[in-house]
C-alpha cells in the first residue's frame, strides 16, 4: 500500500512536532511551507524534501493527500481552504477556527470536495481517555447528572510581550488556545443546548485583554448540567474532568495521568492515561511545571510527543481505510459553543445554541 504523502503548512513549535509525528508513524513528508521561510527549511533539511515559499506553490509540487496546518489560531481558515481546493483532506492543530462561521464554511467544502477534516483534539485519543468514553456509551454511569471539568493553574506573566500567545487577536483568547477540556466536555457528554460565560483578569495586569479566570456554565441537549473553569490566576492547581451519574462516577485527572471509575455498589477501577509507564510519568511531572511553547527548540515533554504520534497514527489508519479517528468526530462543537461563550461574556446573558 502506498504511504500517505503528507504537507506541512505552519513549521513552529507543534508543526514541528507534528511532522516528527506523522514520519513515526510512517506517513511520506512531501513539503513545507511557513510566514518564516527559515523554520520550513529547517524541517525540509531535517526530511530530505524540499520548502516552498507558500501553499499553493506547496500544495501544486507535491500533490499531497493530507495537509496539516499548524498555523496561528486566527490564520485556520485560508490554508484549509485552499488545501480543499487542491484535493487534499486536512488536519487541523486546535482549535479548529476561532469564528463557528469559519468552522461551517470549512466542512461545507469539506463535503462538496468528498474530504476529511480531522482537528487535533488529541486528548480525546488517550487510552484511559477513550475507555472514560467507552464507560459512558455503555451506560455504565446510568443517566449522567452533572460534569465538571477545569485547567486551573498559576502561570506568571511572559517575559516576551510580543509572544503570539498574549495577543487574543491571533488566539482568540485562552477560551479558544486551551479548548481541549471543553472539547472533552462536548464529545463525552453531547450537544449543548446553552451557555452563560464570565471571565476577568485579577493577576496579569500588563495584559488585561487575556482572561487569566474563565467561567462557563453549560446545559446540554440531554439535560445535563456541567461548568469549566480555566485559567492562569488559581495558586492551587487542578486539571481535569469529573462526570457523575446515577450509577456512578469516573474522574479524568490529567495531574496524576489516571482515569477512575467508581460505582454506587462500591466497586473501583483505576487506569493510567498511556499504555506506557514513561508517558504517564512524564504528564505527572509536567503537570507541576509550566510548558514551554514560546521557546521554538525547546523539548517537547514526553507525555505530549506520544499524544501526538497516538492521533498520528489514528489519522493514518482513518486515511488507509482501517479505522474511523475520534479526531473526525464532533469537530465543530467546541468551537461553537466557546463562540457563543465569547458573546455571553460580552452581552452579560445565557446564550442559547
Amino acid at each position: 500500500m502506498n504511504r500517505i504523502k503528507v504537507a506541512l503548512i505552519g513549521c513552529g513549535f507543534f508543526g514541528k512536532q507534528l511532522a516528527d509525528s506523522f514520519h513515526k508513524a510512517n506517513a511520506e513528508l512531501v513539503g513545507f511551507t511557513d510566514l518564516n521561510l527559515s523554520l520550513a527549511n529547517q524541517l525540509a533539511d531535517k526530511f530530505s524534501v524540499n520548502a516552498y515559499a507558500d501553499a499553493e506553490e506547496l500544495l501544486e509540487k507535491t500533490a499531497p493527500d493530507l495537509v496539516l496546518i499548524a498555523t496561528y489560531n486566527y490564520a485556520h481558515k485560508e490554508p484549509a481552504v485552499t488545501a480543499l481546493q487542491y484535493g487534499a483532506h486536512i488536519f487541523i492543530e486546535t482549535p479548529f477556527t476561532i469564528r463557528q462561521q469559519e468552522c461551517l464554511e470549512i466542512m461545507r467544502l469539506a463535503e462538496e470536495k468528498k474530504r476529511t477534516v480531522f482537528v487535533g483534539h488529541l486528548l480525546r485519543t488517550l487510552p484511559g481517555v477513550m475507555k472514560a468514553k467507552q464507560f459512558i456509551n455503555e451506560n455504565l454511569l446510568g443517566k449522567i447528572t452533572v460534569a465538571r471539568a477545569n485547567r486551573q493553574r498559576w502561570i506568571d506573566s511572559s517575559s516576551d510581550k510580543n509572544w503570539w500567545k498574549n495577543n487574543v487577536n491571533l488566539t482568540g483568547g485562552k477560551l479558544f488556545n486551551e479548548i481541549h477540556e471543553l472539547d472533552l466536555l462536548c464529545w463525552l457528554l453531547g450537544g449543548v443546548s446553552s451557555v452563560y460565560a464570565q471571565a476577568t483578569n485579577r493577576a496579569h495586569p500588563d495584559n488585561l485583554e487575556n482572561h487569566d479566570i474563565i467561567q462557563l456554565l453549560l446545559q446540554f441537549d440531554s439535560g445535563v448540567f456541567a461548568s469549566l473553569e480555566m485559567g492562569t490566576a488559581y495558586r492551587l492547581h487542578e486539571w481535569g474532568i469529573s462526570i457523575h451519574g446515577e450509577l456512578g462516577a469516573l474522574v479524568i485527572n490529567f495531574f496524576n495521568s489516571t482515569m477512575t471509575l467508581t460505582l454506587a455498589n462500591g466497586q473501583r477501577q483505576q487506569f493510567n492515561l498511556y499504555d506506557e509507564f514513561e508517558a504517564d510519568l512524564s504528564l505527572r511531572e509536567n503537570g507541576k511545571s509550566i510548558q514551554k511553547y514560546n521557546e521554538i527548540n525547546a523539548l517537547v515533554p514526553l507525555w505530549l510527543s506520544r499524544a501526538t504520534e497516538i492521533e498520528a497514527k489514528t489519522v493514518l489508519e482513518h486515511l488507509t481505510g482501517n479505522k474511523t479517528s475520534v479526531l473526525t468526530v464532533q469537530p465543530m462543537d467546541a468551537v461553537t459553543v466557546a463562540d457563543a461563550a465569547r458573546i455571553s461574556m460580552a452581552e452579560k446573558r445565557q446564550i442559547n445554541l
